[in-house]
């Protein structure tokens, strides 16, 4: 029996011209489960979006996310790294699907089709579950696969947000800067609409305080804030970063290390969001320091906790 594991991330832009993050934002913004309205209004907002100053921005805002990484993305270099490693440890094989970049999900669902694979472990690379999140790569999965005559027995991982292993993963990744020094640790995910909350994604709030007192409590910290950032307007979840970290210098704490567990690889949000515009924002407006926790990437513990994940998931099958 064939075996494989599919592991799907929202993607990146071809590249930081204005013309590719055009169309990276048009495939993302035009996700029903990113902007939940009937087609002809999401069109009509995804359009103006598009075609605006918000292309223009967030174009200069990937450039100097690939000027951090010597010109490239950080994300596919984490891919094929993490692939490689999980090929070694379990030797089956491994793919990598985008939602909105390449390689996308129906492309790599042809070539597991194409390889007989009779059994598929599918796992959205977010830890705590939204409908905008991991219901946007397993809609797209279920849905890919539908399409052809045999489809493989399929099991997902929905959450890892309490896991042990993502838990000690985070946890290595802070020990490794002086945690104990800071006036303040901060831990922001990312932010969602409110609406959303209100009517799919009632539990994610929780699930993300829930992140947060597992992670101090393996460190033995009584003390940390829980707060969201990428919120596109009032009527998105909170507090903010921003308001967290005001709060923070008013009460004259001036250094903080922030966390960002919503992330398990350095992307947009985490090196350009927090490392660059968060860190002028503190500093600016009075705090001496800001230091950003790197995200899971390469780190060993998180990717023996996939290989887990995969053998929890097919050890009935195993015993058999």
């Amino acid at each position: 029996m064939k075996k494989a594991i599919l592991l799907i991330y929202t993607g990146s832009p071809d590249s930081y011209r204005i013309r590719d993050v055009m169309k990276y934002l048009y495939r993302f913004l035009n996700d029903r489960r990113i902007i939940s309205l009937p087609r002809f209004f999401r069109f009509l907002i995804v359009c103006r979006c598009v075609f605006s100053l918000c292309s223009y921005v967030s174009s200069k805002r990937y450039r100097l996310l690939a000027g951090v990484y010597q010109g490239v993305f950080p994300l596919p270099f984490y891919c094929d790294f993490l692939k490689e490693q999980l090929k070694k440890e379990l030797d089956v094989e491994v793919f990598i699907g985008m939602c909105f970049g390449k390689p996308l999900i129906e492309d790599c669902l042809q070539t597991i089709v194409n390889k007989d694979i009779s059994k598929l472990m599918i796992m959205p690379m977010y830890p705590h579950y939204s409908s905008s999140a991991s219901g946007v790569p397993l809609e797209r999965a279920l849905k890919g696969l539908s399409k052809f005559r045999v489809i493989p027995e399929i099991v997902s991982v929905n959450s890892f947000f309490r896991e042990k292993g993502f838990i000690d993963a985070f946890v290595e990744r802070i020990k490794e800067y002086d945690y104990h020094s800071f006036d303040g640790i901060v831990f922001s995910y990312h932010s969602l609409p409110l609406s959303h909350v209100a009517k799919w994604d009632g539990k994610y709030p929780g699930e993300c305080v829930e992140t947060t007192r597992l992670i101090c409590n393996e460190l033995g910290i009584e003390q940390a804030i829980t707060c969201f950032q990428s919120q596109m307007s009032k009527r998105w979840l909170g507090p903010t970063a921003k308001s967290v970290l005001l709060e923070m210098i008013k009460n004259g704490k001036t250094r903080a290390l922030v966390v960002a567990p919503s992330f398990v690889a350095d992307c947009l949000e985490t090196e350009v969001e927090i490392n660059i515009e968060l860190k002028k924002f503190f500093i600016d407006n009075g705090g001496k320091e800001l230091q950003l926790v790197k995200s899971l990437n390469d780190n060993p513990t998180w990717i023996n906790f996939i290989v887990q994940k995969y053998n929890e998931l097919f050890q009935a099958e195993m015993v058999r």
